[in-house]
């Protein structure tokens, strides 16, 4: 008889996650800021898990703490009201609902706890492009 056996994955809970990228992002050069509060276009203050820093340009991270297609509209609203680009990670992916906001002018991802090293890159990813559209706004001027 054969049987499948499911493999298992190893996930970290959110502080131990918080911890090492934490700790991944300052080794690269990254200021990064916990609990950080910044107030939005609306007025409102918005509080992120995480925010990364280099030069002028920002980025927060934000972890699974309910429902991920809540947590997803929530980072939505974030971007929004801050245009601070928001990344939310979280135990399980939502294909349909992250396809939704792909494509859109709307810097928001949705990545899975479990890799480390794609957070990161998307990080980085987030604040090149910030550069580059500052880039193009001066030199229109």
């Amino acid at each position: 008889m054969i049987s499948l056996i499911e493999p298992k994955v190893f996930k970290l809970d959110i502080e131990k996650l918080k911890e090492i990228l934490v700790n991944r992002l300052l080794r690269k050069g990254f200021i990064v800021k916990e609990s950080y509060k910044a107030k939005g276009f609306s007025g409102v203050i918005h509080e992120f898990d995480i925010l990364i820093e280099k030069g002028e340009r920002r980025c927060a991270i934000n972890f699974c703490r309910s429902d991920a297609t809540i947590e997803l509209i929530k980072a939505v609203a974030l971007y929004l009201d801050t245009k601070i680009p928001q990344i939310v990670v979280c135990n399980e992916y939502k294909k349909d609902i992250v396809e939704m906001i792909e494509g859109s002018n709307v810097k928001v991802s949705m990545l899975s706890n479990e890799n480390i090293d794609e957070v990161i890159r998307k990080i980085v990813e987030y604040l090149k492009e910030q550069t580059r559209l500052s880039e193009i706004l001066s030199s229109s001027m």
